[in-house]
C-alpha cells in the first residue's frame, strides 16, 4: 500500500487499546482507537482505514456487527480479529462474515505487526 497504513484499533479494553495505539504509533502507522463498537462505525463513517483491529465482545455494537458493516460497505478494509474468545466456533464465524485474520488473546505484538504486513500487502 502507498503512504503510510490507516489502522482503527476497536478495543473496549482502555489498556489494551492504548497499549496498541502506542506501539502502532511508535511502528509509523495511522492508528486511532475507538473504545465501543459505536465509536467504531463512527470512526469507519468519517475516515477510510486500510485495516481495522477489532475485538468481538464490544459495548453498544459487537465486533461481529462491525465486522458485517466493514464486509458490506467498505469490502476493501482487512480485518484483524484480537479476541480472547478465539475457540473454533468464534474463528469459523469471523471468517464466514469476512475477517481476514484471527489472533487470539494474549497475543505477541510482533505476531501482530507481521499480520498487519501480510493482510495490506495483498
Amino acid at each position: 500500500m502507498d503512504g503510510k497504513v490507516s489502522i482503527l484499533i476497536a478495543e473496549d479494553n482502555e489498556q489494551v487499546g492504548t497499549t496498541l495505539l502506542e506501539h502502532l504509533t511508535n511502528k509509523q502507522y495511522d492508528a486511532t482507537l475507538a473504545l465501543d463498537g459505536e465509536q467504531a462505525l463512527n470512526q469507519m463513517i468519517n475516515k477510510k482505514f486500510d485495516v481495522v483491529i477489532l475485538d468481538l465482545k464490544m459495548p453498544k455494537i459487537s465486533g461481529y456487527g462491525i465486522l458485517k458493516y466493514i464486509k458490506s460497505s467498505v469490502p476493501a478494509t482487512k480485518v484483524i480479529v484480537l479476541t480472547a474468545y478465539s475457540d473454533f466456533k468464534n474463528i469459523e464465524e469471523c471468517k464466514r462474515l469476512g475477517a481476514d485474520h484471527v489472533i487470539g488473546n494474549p497475543y505477541d505484538m510482533e505476531i501482530l505487526f507481521w499480520t498487519i504486513e501480510l493482510v495490506t500487502a495483498k
